[in-house]
């Protein structure tokens, strides 16, 4: 939907045109441009999301046409290291008081990088959400907490895939996910 759209060109806008500064620590890089697989309608995407729900557990509505799949190896290789140093440099500077940085916050941030990797490629909306799972089961150095959590979900051409938000540091497949019969609520927008 063009409201996405405009709010992620607005986003560009700030890193590309503000030299977007981390508190004088240097500065956040634009993204390397997706690699699409191929393209799937919100229909397909909707469908194939459901399926990965446990009873209780819901989809966003999704507001584009079709999406993007991802490819594998551009999110291994390419924007998943591009990630890791990004979030290092917010994590640099990031308060440490209460919630001001936690799960939630670098699951939109690593959904707004990942939304301006397709930005810079031209492409149509990257089939990637913001998902609340409940944190019965440590993941990906985040401890067990029995309390909502956020990660990335990523659609790509070899299925889906999870990824803890906070570090980037495992890929996984959304089938050995630790917490996957825990998913509350999946947001691709």
């Amino acid at each position: 939907m063009s409201i996405r759209r405009n709010q992620l060109w607005a986003c560009l806008l700030i890193f590309a045109s503000a030299s977007f500064g981390v508190a004088g620590r240097g500065q956040l890089d634009l993204p390397p441009p997706l690699d699409v697989d191929h393209l799937v309608s919100a229909q397909e995407l909707l469908e194939d999301a459901r399926q990965l729900l446990p009873s209780g557990g819901f989809v966003g509505p999704l507001l584009d046409e079709q999406y993007a799949v991802i490819d594998h190896g551009w999110l291994k290789n390419t924007f998943l290291p591009f990630y890791r140093e990004e979030a290092a440099k917010l994590r640099a500077v990031a308060s440490r008081e209460g919630e001001a940085s936690d799960c939630d916050n670098y699951g939109m941030f690593l959904r707004q990088m990942v939304g301006l990797a397709g930005i810079m490629g031209r492409t149509e909306e990257p089939a990637v959400a913001q998902v609340v799972v409940v944190q019965n089961r440590p993941f990906s150095g985040v401890r067990r907490t029995r309390e909502n959590h956020s990660v990335g979900l990523f659609l790509t051409d070899r299925g889906w895939y999870v990824i803890e938000p906070q570090n980037g540091d495992k890929l996984i497949p959304f089938r050995r996910y630790a917490n996957r019969k825990t998913v509350r609520y999946m947001s691709f927008h």
